[in-house]
């Protein structure tokens, strides 16, 4: 399937059962961008007046039509790895998705929502847009408060060393570990 026509058609019969939801944007409706081939799969965005979501049609020699509905993949695309959710219809069969925007109310309308959606497409074939995985970003800052750690003991004296090691182990509040700031002592403290 080169195009979204069909899965167009079955977001517009969920659309119908949507329509008094809190999340529905009445401003909104079911639209697609093209679909563009990536590696014998089809990509495109849908845009509903709940979400957009990124659309993954798979091709005859895809391996994502032998994973079982709810299963979770990741896609490498030029701009870096996305999480994807296999789904299946009627009728369009075998597709998967990634969630872009949900709900929909920072659109006033239709065409903002497809300018948006077009600008996503784009970004996501463009290597330049690449971005480290979440799993990167939590081994730099866990590198980073090592280091910072390692540090402050390097500039410690053997006797300050020494007192530290002594005093009871400090208490973790609250704002310290939403923060992440729990390896330091806050400056409150007595």
């Amino acid at each position: 399937m080169s195009n979204g026509t069909a899965v167009v058609a079955f977001y517009e019969s969920v659309a119908r059962k949507m329509a008094g939801l809190p999340v529905y944007n009445n401003k909104l409706a079911v639209d697609a961008t093209e679909f563009l081939s990536w590696e014998d799969n089809w990509l495109g965005i849908i845009v509903t007046p709940w979400c957009m979501n990124i659309v993954l049609l798979p091709g005859e020699a895809s391996h994502h039509n032998v994973q079982q509905v709810g299963a979770k993949f990741r896609q490498k695309l030029p701009s870096g790895q996305y999480e994807f959710i296999r789904a299946y219809a009627g009728e369009c069969g075998d597709f998967a998705t990634c969630s872009v925007f949900s709900p929909m109310f920072e659109f006033s309308s239709q065409s903002i929502a497809m300018e948006t959606a077009q600008e996503v497409l784009a970004a996501l074939f463009d290597a330049e847009n690449v971005a480290p995985s979440e799993r990167h970003q939590s081994y730099t800052v866990h590198s980073e408060m090592r280091q910072a750690a390692e540090l402050d003991a390097q500039d410690c004296d053997a006797g300050s060393a020494q007192q530290v090691a002594d005093d009871e182990t400090p208490q973790v509040s609250r704002r310290a570990f939403l923060t992440g700031n729990f390896a330091r002592r806050e400056d409150s403290r007595p």
